[in-house]
């Protein structure tokens, strides 16, 4: 999508959410039906989906010979066949994890369906398939809409679903790289905290060793330890500084920052992995620039970091972080892919 597209989108959806009077319409909303015709199906028509064009309720779902289950609420994009499923809440109500379930079996059973929505008509959960199987939905939100409590990055990630520009391929894609990016966290973490045999055979390999007894294999087990770690990564740390083009070196949270936000930007399909190494950062006194060419005209974002709090900023919007990690970050994908893209093409 071009960025001044884009940019239009946005600030409409932003203006329609701002106008919506939803505090009217929660206190309609006092049975699931009502949720749907007061809230959600609202929200929906805002991002352009228009009744019996795009969207229909009570979608009858064969699930055995002569039984259906009805669906609360699908989406159609193309064809008869639904690409949408939204299991709908009462207004307010807690989405559990058996919510989530019953959203699952409809996904498995539906072949069609891309994309599962939990609702409670405030609150949008957005799933897509599991990396293991396409045909079970993943535990996690790739994305989360909070109608009550919303940013300018929110409206942005709400963007790729405008009826009028959506591509269910690209969602699918970056949604896949945001789970891909989450479990390898996860990976890296248990891997660390408890190394394979493997893993300590790399590390007898790397420090000159040839054969790996069995007391060599106990002694670097047991250095492998936060303590270690630590020392690792503020090497790591200075390498990668020095190989900057600024050769700035900074601290280990703001590497931390940029090495985070750099592979976000890598796994995105819009953008050339030949063009990752234009990617760079700039340290100044009050602020972290992760810039384009290495120059600090081609900011992508500024990070500061200080005792006071996070704060990302993105084509001048700010963003508080509690804690600088991917699962905080990766909430501001769309406005941080946006902006490397205009600088990059």
């Amino acid at each position: 999508m071009e960025r001044t597209n884009f940019n239009q989108i946005a600030r409409k959806l932003k203006k329609q959410f701002d106008k919506w009077d939803y505090n009217k319409a929660i206190k309609l909303s006092d049975s699931e039906a009502a949720t749907r015709d007061y809230l959600i199906e609202p929200f929906f028509n805002i991002l352009g989906y228009v009744k019996m064009d795009d969207y229909t309720h009570e979608y009858s779902l064969p699930v055995g010979k002569g039984k259906v289950k009805k669906v609360d609420m699908v989406i159609t994009l193309a064809g008869k066949n639904p690409t949408i499923l939204i299991e709908c809440k009462k207004a307010g109500a807690n989405l559990t994890s058996g919510n989530f379930n019953q959203l699952s079996e409809y996904f498995k059973t539906q072949i069609s369906s891309k994309i599962g929505i939990l609702t409670n008509g405030l609150v949008y959960k957005f799933y897509s398939s599991s990396l293991d199987d396409k045909r079970i939905l993943n535990t996690v939100p790739f994305l989360t809409f909070d109608l009550t409590d919303f940013n300018s990055s929110d409206i942005d990630n709400l963007v790729s679903f405008n009826r009028n520009t959506i591509d269910i391929a690209t969602i699918l894609d970056e949604a896949e790289g945001q789970y891909f990016l989450e479990r390898f966290d996860d990976g890296l973490y248990k891997t660390l905290l408890s190394p394979s045999r493997d893993f300590v055979k790399s590390v007898f390999t790397n420090m000159g060793g040839k054969v790996l007894t069995e007391k060599n294999y106990t002694r670097i087990f047991e250095l492998i330890n936060s303590i270690s770690l630590s020392d690792a990564l503020e090497r790591v740390k200075v390498t990668e500084a020095s190989n900057s083009k600024t050769g700035t070196i900074t601290t280990a949270k703001e590497i931390k920052g940029f090495n985070i936000i750099k592979t976000i930007i890598g796994m995105s399909s819009k953008i050339k992995s030949s063009d990752l190494d234009r990617i760079s950062y700039q340290d100044k006194k009050y602020h972290f620039n992760i810039i384009v060419d290495g120059s600090i005209r081609n900011s992508i974002c500024k990070l500061v970091f200080s005792e006071k709090g996070n704060i990302i900023e993105v084509g001048g919007a700010k963003f508080e972080i509690e804690k600088v990690t991917t699962q905080e970050i990766i909430k501001y994908k769309t406005a941080l892919i946006n902006s490397v893209y205009k600088l990059l093409y």
